[in-house]
């Protein structure tokens, strides 16, 4: 009998372990129903969002994640303190889309989301305007960490998110490169993009969010093809296509991919022909382009879209024929604007990532401000201290912009070596003098003395308007015999005139014809 009792006893120490581990077990790791199935109602926590997407003038999409499936709805209205609209979806699920619909042209509209009785804070979004009416899109990206600060994003990426919240644009478009990489681990990218969309979420809650695949986003240039994690983070139009477009307020937009998978750096193949199509069909007469790599980049020189120069220039030669007004991009850690025969090149890369210091300037991180209206658009660089930095205007009236690429003042390059300069419209003549020399209508290379020269370009417009910039260069020649001292260079006190006015001349020779007959009465009554 004691035995049995003392084994009883035993074998009951024995399960009470077992039992207190299978509850405490149980209790951890709830069983969660599958998405569409009846789950009995639990305080939500909501996991992302909400936030607005897809905006048009008349609809929109509100999503959030929940941590559990769950059911949908979304209050709004036009008055913060009246959300008298409702939208309900009783599916229980996890991610959370609701449509709302028959919305007021350039309206406000407030919403709330709910999930199980909890409900979020109250956030508000815009309507896109009619047509032509005026809106505010900001411009930013390239916002990931540094190699030794990653997962954790940067101060700076957080600050600009508060300025551009207060800003209380219309339209967001990010540049792209978000995270520092995407690697094999699941759950690894599922912490470096949750650190992602937590800041950014703050935007999404009064603006829609749209962004360009970058080449820290996918391993796609490794040989992976890893986009779930992008399209994970924006709602966009076309997925799973990680180039895509639509329409808002008049303007045409359209979104690239240049990390296409084996064809980094490139918009080529079925890519480009789409891009054709897009731009030769849509109705708008205002279009903006977006890529994470630029045309001309300043610090991936040969590196970016500029790779393959005749895939460059075709592409430049589609935006000019197809009226492209912008084509923005990141990739370069700096902000530039160039403008190129009529197409405005701007690099908006200064979103938090550590910055690059090229001889052109624009190390600052920063946000750009777009207005659009009817047949204009304002561009302003605005940085963390919000300081305007740089503005620019379409239409532009001023003389040609000339600006030279790939080299920059006082660059050290070999004799022959070619520059290459752009002009903000095509010129109707272009003048080259190297070191005060005679003007030339052909471009060559660096002289052959291995000295500082000076190169002055001079552009001519339609309304025959002259321009001009001076350029610096420096010459190296391994064949320049080093025992014969080099030249001085020589330069003009000011830059050679362009062909001069007829009417002008006369008018310089009247006026010494003059000053000298003055003198000689002047000595006459003297005598």
């Amino acid at each position: 009998m004691r035995r049995s009792v003392s084994f009883s006893i035993a074998f009951a120490l024995f399960l009470l372990p077992l039992f207190l581990g299978l509850v405490e077990t149980t209790t951890q790791n709830p069983v969660i129903a599958p998405e569409g199935s009846f789950i009995e109602a639990a305080p939500a926590h909501f996991v992302r969002g909400p936030t607005v997407n897809l905006v048009t003038n008349n609809s929109a999409l509100i999503f959030w994640r929940t941590d559990a499936p769950m059911n949908s709805t979304v209050d709004y209205g036009l008055e913060e303190l009246n959300l008298n609209l409702t939208v309900s979806n009783s599916t229980v699920v996890g991610d959370h889309r609701i449509a709302l619909a028959g919305l007021a042209m350039g309206s406000t509209y407030y919403y709330q989301a709910t999930s199980n009785g909890t409900a979020s804070d109250v956030y508000c979004f815009k309507t896109a305007p009619a047509d032509g009416a005026e809106f505010k899109m900001i411009v930013f990206g390239d916002n990931r960490p540094s190699t030794d600060a990653a997962p954790v994003q940067p101060q700076e990426f957080s600050d600009l998110v508060d300025l551009v919240i207060a800003e209380r644009p219309h339209i967001v478009i990010m540049t792209g490169d978000y995270v520092h990489v995407v690697t094999e681990s699941h759950s690894y990218n599922l912490d470096v993009w949750e650190r992602f969309t937590n800041i950014t979420d703050r935007l999404g809650h009064y603006v829609p969010i749209y962004g360009v695949l970058g080449n820290h986003d996918t391993s796609a240039y490794t040989g992976t093809l890893r986009l779930e994690y992008f399209f994970d983070a924006f709602e966009m139009y076309d997925e799973p296509s990680p180039y895509f477009s639509f329409d808002y307020a008049g303007v045409h937009f359209t979104l690239l991919n240049s990390e296409e998978q084996y064809d980094n750096g490139r918009i080529t193949g079925t890519q480009y022909d789409w891009l054709v199509d897009d731009l030769t069909n849509t109705s708008r007469s205002m279009k903006f382009v977006f890529a994470h790599q630029p045309l001309y980049p300043l610090q991936h020189i040969t590196s970016a879209l500029d790779r393959n120069m005749t895939e460059m220039n075709r592409l430049q030669q589609l935006f000019e024929d197809k009226n492209v007004t912008l084509f923005g991009a990141g990739h370069d850690h700096l902000f530039d604007r160039l403008t190129v025969n009529g197409v405005v090149h701007m690099i908006a890369g200064g979103g938090g990532a550590p910055l690059y210091h090229t001889p052109w300037g624009g190390a600052f991180y920063h946000y750009v401000k777009v207005d659009v209206s009817s047949g204009q658009v304002g561009f302003t660089a605005i940085d963390l201290s919000s300081v305007t930095r740089e503005q620019y205007q379409l239409p532009y009236d001023g003389p040609i912009e000339i600006e030279a690429r790939f080299l920059a003042n006082n660059t050290l390059k070999l004799n022959g070596t070619l520059p290459q300069f752009y002009f903000s419209e095509n010129p109707a003549e272009v003048l080259y003098s190297w070191d005060g020399g005679s003007n030339s209508t052909t471009l060559t290379g660096f002289p052959d003395e291995p000295i500082e020269h000076t190169l002055d370009v001079y552009a001519r417009d339609s309304e025959d308007l002259w321009s001009h910039e001076r350029f610096l260069f420096n010459t190296f020649n391994p064949n320049w015999p080093s025992s014969t001292t080099p030249p001085t260079s020589t330069t003009t006190n000011g830059p050679p005139a362009p062909p001069m006015d007829f009417t002008l001349v006369l008018g310089i020779v009247g006026v010494i014809s003059a000053v000298v007959v003055i003198v000689l009465l002047v000595r006459f009554k003297r005598k």
